[in-house]
């Protein structure tokens, strides 16, 4: 019965683990749960362009325009109250203008858009600008610019990229490699605690428990490598 627990642990932790992980893998589209998340969201889905928007239960304004040297030739609304909400879709430009509140939690729309080189794009929120609110493609990017232009190829190229140059984690290891050593000693000991909860919890009632343990180190070990090399050669 204590086996079959601890297996039942270790599964759940994996099932866990992989949950995490999966949008790091290349997921298509945005997930976000209005009502609870809060800025704009802008990715790409076969060809499309989608751009949408939600609040966490606290009334905002959200207007803006997006421009191409294309021609934008469908569109659709997500959401749309035309009591409130206004839009006004040209040629090469679209220009919004839409509120939210605690009765109405997401909107958005989406477009096809054909012979473009870039599209720029002019998001506020309440008159003004939060770049940490503005999140392009599945990873999440935030742009470094209020005013910020996308070339054709972006979100094909930002699939392209290696796991660790996405975002969260390339600002992850950004952030690691800034202080190395301290890095280094926070892994170490953060390995040891958790080795340390295995051995009295998940290893306690193994035979080879110190064959066990030393295999446990060993991976600590080896992860403090490749932590290593990836700050030292990979993060720019």
């Amino acid at each position: 019965m204590k086996r079959i627990s601890s297996v039942l642990k270790i599964v759940i932790f994996s099932i866990f683990i992989f949950l995490i992980m999966l949008p790091a893998w290349g997921c298509r589209g945005i997930f976000y749960i209005p009502g609870a998340s809060y800025g704009y969201y802008v990715w790409e889905e076969d060809s499309r362009i989608f751009v949408e928007w939600s609040i966490d239960q606290k009334e905002s304004k959200f207007d803006g325009s997006i421009s191409t040297d294309g021609k934008i030739t469908d569109h659709e609304l997500t959401g749309w109250e035309e009591e409130i909400d206004v839009i006004k879709v040209e040629e090469d430009r679209i220009v919004f203008s839409a509120t939210l509140n605690d009765n109405d939690y997401s909107d958005g729309f989406n477009f096809d858009v054909e012979g473009h080189t870039y599209l720029e794009f002019d998001l506020k929120i309440n008159d003004g600008y939060d770049l940490n609110r503005v999140n392009v493609g599945e990873f999440l990017e935030n742009p470094e610019s209020n005013v910020f232009k996308i070339e054709k190829d972006y979100f094909s190229q930002l699939g392209m990229k290696h796991w660790y140059q996405r975002h969260p984690f390339s600002e992850f290891f950004y952030k690691l490699s800034s202080n190395k050593y301290f890095t280094f000693l926070y892994l170490f000991i953060l390995g040891i605690i958790i080795i340390e909860i295995l051995r009295v919890t998940v290893l306690a009632g193994k035979r080879r428990k110190i064959i066990w343990l030393a295999a446990s180190y060993l991976a600590l070990i080896l992860i403090e490598i490749c932590v290593y090399f990836i700050l030292r050669f990979l993060v720019k």
